[in-house]
């Protein structure tokens, strides 16, 4: 397994970030708005630290710094089954799917 730097980091949460204002936008169901808007948020407080680093910092392996990121792992693990049913446009369920694998890995490694 090759270790995650904090850009691979970087640039998996953008797309997750993107995706989850996606699905927010593409439910009518308010309890999967509810969702995708607490992810979101776990994720941007994640994203808010990733910033503070220096462009120098980016080479590193990427560990989680927001403990409360951690939460989003499980979140996305419980997700990731559903999907289907839950993101109705195919293109926004094609992003999650393939990117919820690439986060939950970050979490992983970051993690150990």
């Amino acid at each position: 397994m090759t270790t995650k730097t904090v850009a691979d980091a970087l640039h998996i949460f953008y797309e997750l970030n993107s995706a989850f204002a996606d699905a927010y936008w593409e439910t009518n169901d308010i309890n999967h708005k509810d969702l995708f808007f607490a992810m979101r948020s776990l994720l941007q407080e994640e994203l808010d630290e990733l910033h503070k680093l220096s462009m120098q910092d980016h080479i590193y392996p990427y560990e989680p710094i927001n403990p409360s990121v951690l939460q989003l792992n499980g979140k996305l693990q419980k997700l990731a089954p559903e999907i289907e049913s839950i993101v109705l446009r195919t293109q926004t369920a094609s992003n999650l799917s393939d990117l919820i694998p690439s986060a939950c890995d970050l979490f992983s490694t970051g993690a150990a």
